[in-house]
C-alpha cells in the first residue's frame, strides 16, 4: 500500500511538472493570439506589439515575462505548427565564370552550360562535371590560361594541371557554400525563429531550411530576406589630382550651352568651348578656386550676373571642389579618389549635367 502511494504521489508530481512546463506554451500562445488581434494582419505592428511587451509579467501568479515564457515553451516542428520548408542552391556556375574574370573562351562557356544542364540529373559535384566537360571540349586545353589570374595567381600558376586548377575551384567553391550557410544561419537568427532547422545536404550545393510557425504575412518577408544576396567589388579610380581640373573645363562647356540656349552672348560660345578644351588655359579649376580665395567673389567678374548661366555646375555650391588651401596660399586637391562634394538635394542636377553627351567626351 505504501509503494502505490509513493507511485501516485510522483505521478501527481510528474503531472504537475509536466503541465507547468507546458504552460509556458499557452501562455506564449495566448499573448501572440491577442497580438495577431491587435495586428489585423499587419506584421510590423504585429512585431511592435510584441517587442512592447517583451519584458512585461504577462505569466499569472509566478510574474513571468513574455520573453522568458517564449524562451520557455515548447519548440513545435512543421508537422505540428506550420511554417516554411526552403530548399535553396548555391549558383556555382556564377562563381566559377567570377573566378575566371568573366573569361569568353567558347570553350569555357559550352563547359558551363554542359555542367549546368548535367547538374539537374547527376549525383556527381559541379566542379567536376565542368572539368570533364571542358575536357570533352577541348581535350588539349589549359583551365589555368582560364583561371590564373591576378586574384588567384598565388595558388594557380600559369603552368597548372588541370587537376590543380580543379582542386582550386573545389575548394572554392566547398568555400562559397559554408560561406551562403553560415551567412543564412545569422539572417534567421536575426529574423527570431524558434527552433529553425538548417541543413548542408553533403557532397551537394544545397541547403534545407525549415521555419516553424512563419505566418502566411510573413513569408515574402522570409523570402526577401533568405533571397537577399551581396556582393563585394573592387574598382581601380583615378585620383582627385587628375580630374579635378577638368571640372573647371566642364563648367565652362556647361555654361557655353546654357548661354546658347538662354540667347545671352550668343557671340562668344564658340570663343568659350575653344577655351574649354585647354587645360592649361583659364579654365583650370584650381586656378580659378585659387584666384577667388575659395570665395564667390570671381562671380563679380561674370558679365551675365545668372550664375545658372555663367557656372551651371560650381554655381552656389552646388559641386564643391574636393580642394584645400595649402601653407604658401595655394589650392592643392586632396588626394584620393573624392573629387567633390554635393548635397543631397543637388545630386540629381549634378547627375544630369555630367550625363551630357559633351562633358562625357571630357572626361
Amino acid at each position: 500500500m505504501q509503494s502505490k502511494g509513493v507511485i501516485k504521489f510522483f505521478a501527481i508530481v510528474l503531472a504537475i511538472v509536466c503541465l507547468y512546463q507546458l504552460s509556458f506554451t499557452w501562455v506564449a500562445q495566448n499573448v501572440e493570439k491577442n497580438a495577431r488581434n491587435y495586428a489585423k494582419g499587419n506584421p510590423d505592428k504585429e512585431k511592435s506589439y510584441l517587442d512592447s511587451i517583451a519584458t512585461q509579467p504577462v505569466y499569472p501568479v509566478f510574474n513571468h515575462t513574455y520573453q522568458y515564457c517564449k524562451d520557455k515553451e515548447l519548440a513545435l516542428g512543421l508537422d505540428l505548427k506550420g511554417g516554411m520548408n526552403v530548399t535553396m542552391q548555391i549558383s556555382l556556375a556564377e562563381l566559377v565564370k567570377s573566378l575566371s574574370d568573366n573569361s569568353t573562351d567558347p570553350a569555357f562557356n559550352r563547359a558551363l552550360s554542359t555542367a549546368e544542364a548535367e547538374s539537374k540529373t547527376s549525383q556527381t559535384d559541379y566542379i567536376t562535371l565542368f572539368v570533364n566537360a571542358y575536357e570533352k571540349i577541348n581535350p588539349n586545353g589549359k583551365l589555368a590560361a582560364i583561371f590564373s589570374t591576378k586574384e588567384s595567381q598565388s595558388r594557380i600558376k600559369f603552368d597548372a594541371s588541370n587537376n590543380d586548377v580543379k582542386r582550386y575551384l573545389q575548394d572554392e567553391s566547398k568555400s562559397a557554400v559554408d560561406r551562403s550557410f553560415n551567412i543564412l544561419r545569422n539572417r534567421i537568427d536575426k529574423f527570431g525563429v524558434t527552433a529553425p532547422n538548417i541543413q548542408l545536404q553533403s557532397g551537394s550545393n544545397r541547403i534545407l531550411i525549415e521555419l516553424p510557425g512563419i505566418s502566411e504575412s510573413n513569408t515574402d518577408r522570409v523570402r526577401k530576406l533568405l533571397q537577399g544576396s551581396a556582393k563585394l567589388e573592387f574598382y581601380e579610380t583615378f585620383d582627385n589630382s587628375e580630374i579635378v581640373n577638368l571640372l573647371g573645363n566642364i563648367n565652362n562647356i556647361l555654361a557655353a550651352k546654357a548661354k546658347l540656349v538662354s540667347g545671352t552672348e550668343k557671340d562668344t560660345v564658340k570663343t568659350a568651348s575653344a577655351t574649354a578644351d585647354t587645360t592649361a588655359a583659364n579654365g583650370s579649376l584650381l586656378n580659378k578656386v585659387a584666384k577667388s580665395k575659395l570665395t564667390d567673389t570671381a562671380s563679380k567678374s561674370l558679365k551675365n550676373n545668372n550664375p545658372a548661366v555663367n557656372s551651371p555646375l560650381l554655381n552656389q555650391n552646388m559641386l564643391r571642389p574636393n580642394v584645400y588651401a595649402s601653407q604658401n596660399g595655394g589650392i592643392q586637391a586632396v588626394p584620393g579618389p573624392i573629387v567633390g562634394y554635393s548635397a543631397v538635394g543637388d545630386t540629381a542636377k549634378v547627375n544630369k549635367l555630367m550625363a551630357s553627351a559633351d562633358v562625357k567626351a571630357v572626361i
